[in-house]
């Protein structure tokens, strides 16, 4: 199994296992996936990963990876924008089978977003 599909099985192995409730997880720079814990209040609606997971990997993470439980359609929120202040990470939101990369865009002052492909591990 290829590190993309890998990665993608494991996000959504992590999802289906937490429904109803949101889950998440870091992305390591070797693009392996690691389970964190979703200490958010309202974990139905939202996520707040573990800060202790992000100590433990500090220099080890390309992304952050949260589901939208249920959703065939699992866009990044407006919720979502206020994690992209972390800029030195990499955001995917997705749920089964579909999962999006997403940014903010200070030019155009507004969240972008687009289906996560293989293309961007690259980077």
């Amino acid at each position: 199994m290829d590190r993309y599909t890998k990665l993608i099985n494991d996000m959504s192995v992590h999802a289906q296992k937490d429904y109803p409730l949101e889950c998440c997880g870091l992305i390591t720079k070797d693009y392996k996936y690691v389970e964190c814990q979703n200490v958010s209040t309202s974990p139905k609606n939202s996520f707040i990963l573990d800060p202790l997971a992000l100590l433990e990997y500090e220099d080890k993470v390309w992304g952050v990876f949260h589901s939208h439980p249920g959703s065939s359609n699992p866009l990044p929120s407006e919720e979502d924008l206020k994690h992209t202040v972390f800029d030195e990470y990499r955001f995917i939101v997705g749920f089964a089978n579909k999962f999006f990369i997403y940014w903010y865009d200070e030019k155009l002052d507004s969240l972008i977003y687009e289906p996560f492909q293989e293309e961007h591990l690259i980077e």
